[in-house]
């Protein structure tokens, strides 16, 4: 089983862009570098690396000193640097806002990112009532294409890539709701991008259901997103599942705010 999954990462592995990162990671110590030099350094020969350079440079990843000349990194590599620091942070930002969700909801809260397909939880904080049946745990993992965090992510992902993906691994069943095959699955995660929130109607734990909403970052990318969780028999109406999307949306725009995301008029 590992063996397939390393193959099948392997096919995932594009060449050219595993050479860009490289040249990235070179100029990554502040020092620019003529195009001689990092053709050297990568092991590939001038006009490779300078086509590698350009499409770099159309996209601000790295810029050309005409003074030198030599390459540096760009404005993009910044704004990366920004979205990672965001990302980072975003637990502690997070906190009294998932804090307040679960006191008015009084179920369990959720913050997760989306790592290789699947989700990430970096925060949970249980829910008040006595019965809870969630698995989930803070550093655990779950699938994304069948969790409402998981929808939301992907929502906001390259359809095509998530076409490609879920294709070669196609989808495993958790319960009757789990959605079956991959054009279904676009289908439904560009509703979920349209209305702005995921709902999990027990298609990964049968018994629970879930309502998730996505936090922006400063520059308008998806860092993470929140969820509200709790067993069909608290959950099942949808009046009940209409007042949590709410709270949960509004929840997440008010973290999306304090990172500094502005949603455009």
């Amino acid at each position: 089983m590992v063996e397939d999954l390393l193959q099948r990462e392997d096919r995932y592995n594009i060449r050219a862009v595993g050479r860009a990162l490289r040249l990235l990671s070179l100029l990554s110590d502040g020092k620019p570098r003529t195009l001689t030099e990092l053709s050297e350094e990568i092991s590939i020969n001038s006009s490779t690396t300078f086509r590698l350079l350009t499409t770099l440079a159309c996209h601000n990843y790295v810029e050309r000193d005409s003074q030198i000349p030599a390459y540096r990194l760009g404005i993009a590599c910044l704004e990366l640097t920004r979205a990672y620091q965001e990302s980072s942070d975003i637990r502690r930002i997070a906190l009294s806002e998932l804090e307040r969700l679960r006191d008015e909801t009084k179920e369990t809260v959720h913050l997760a990112v989306l790592d290789k397909m699947e989700v990430v939880y970096i925060e949970k904080l249980h829910g008040l009532h006595a019965i809870g049946i969630m698995h989930s745990l803070v550093g655990g993992r779950a699938p994304a294409y069948c969790t409402g965090l998981g929808k939301i992510l992907l929502a906001y992902t390259d359809f095509d890539f998530v076409r490609t993906y879920y294709t070669e691994t196609g989808l495993a069943r958790f319960s009757d709701a789990t959605i079956k095959n991959v054009d279904s699955l676009l289908d439904h995660l560009e509703r979920v991008r349209n209305q702005g929130y995921a709902l999990d109607l027990g298609e990964h734990e049968a018994e629970v259901r879930c309502v998730a909403a996505p936090i922006f970052g400063m520059s308008g990318m998806v860092l993470a997103a929140i969820s509200v969780s709790g067993p069909v028999s608290r959950m099942k109406t949808l009046e009940t599942q209409t007042e949590l999307i709410q709270k949960t949306c509004e929840a997440a725009h008010a973290i999306s705010s304090r990172i500094g995301y502005r949603a455009r008029p």
